[in-house]
């Protein structure tokens, strides 16, 4: 049975591909170094569309979601730039990363989207978030 444990580790996988350092489901509040990157991966909303297969089987659609995280560049003048730069790449190279599917065909998680392309968080880091769409079958 597919669980959204195991949703989360194939994404967790392919984000890690693009940045060395990943969460699942929500950032932290502290960490003992400071990151300069990072994606956090989750399953924020229920199914949102049930289909009936050829062979009685259930096919249920989710959203996923990827948030990248840069740390803003500190200069005098702008104490809060943004790195729009390697945001850019990172996003970018993680879009290039779907389809994405977990080896047994149980999901695949395709048309990522950008939803927000850089917005402050307001504790020194910039963020975009990527929504993409992902079939599962039950």
């Amino acid at each position: 049975m597919l669980t959204p444990e195991d949703i989360l580790e194939v994404m967790d996988k392919e984000a890690q591909k693009v940045c060395e350092k990943t969460y699942l489901q929500e950032r932290p509040n502290a960490t003992t170094t400071k990151l300069t990157q990072f994606i956090v991966v989750s399953l924020p909303y229920s199914p949102v569309n049930k289909t009936l297969g050829e062979d009685d089987d259930w096919w249920i659609d989710q959203t996923v979601v990827f948030e990248i995280y840069v740390a803003d560049k500190k200069t005098a003048a702008n104490p809060k730039e943004y790195d729009f730069k390697t945001m850019k790449t990172l996003r970018e190279n993680l879009r290039a990363r779907f389809p994405i599917m977990d080896g047994e065909g149980r999901f695949k998680i395709t048309r990522p989207r950008t939803v927000i392309i850089g917005s402050s968080d307001g504790n020194g880091y910039h963020y975009s978030s990527v929504q993409a769409k992902m079939t599962t079958m039950v």
